[in-house]
């Protein structure tokens, strides 16, 4: 029996917490991108890394950068989302 999507894919909230921050270097400036706060995009992002077993950011002094894990991710989710929202866009 396949494995609904629903329990292995993250939410699309997870998703581009995560495309923003990879994008931007920063929790901050991914927090003010998506009109929400550091700490809610820093919990998302540990909550994403602990369900994937990966680090997928090096926590740094000033900002973020992506892990090897995590550019390769990072380019699968940005080139998903690009994918969705040329659809929306076709549909529309």
């Amino acid at each position: 029996m396949p494995v609904p999507y629903h329990s292995i894919v993250p939410q699309m909230r997870t998703l581009r917490a995560f495309e923003s921050a990879g994008r931007l270097g920063s929790f901050s400036a991914a927090a003010d991108e998506l009109d929400t706060t550091q700490s809610a995009v820093s919990r998302t992002i540990a909550e994403l890394e602990r369900r994937m077993a990966v680090r997928l950011f090096e926590r740094r002094h000033r900002g973020v950068s992506l892990t090897e894990a995590g550019e390769l991710y990072h380019k699968a989710v940005s080139d998903s989302l690009a994918r969705i929202v040329a659809a929306a866009a076709y549909a529309s």
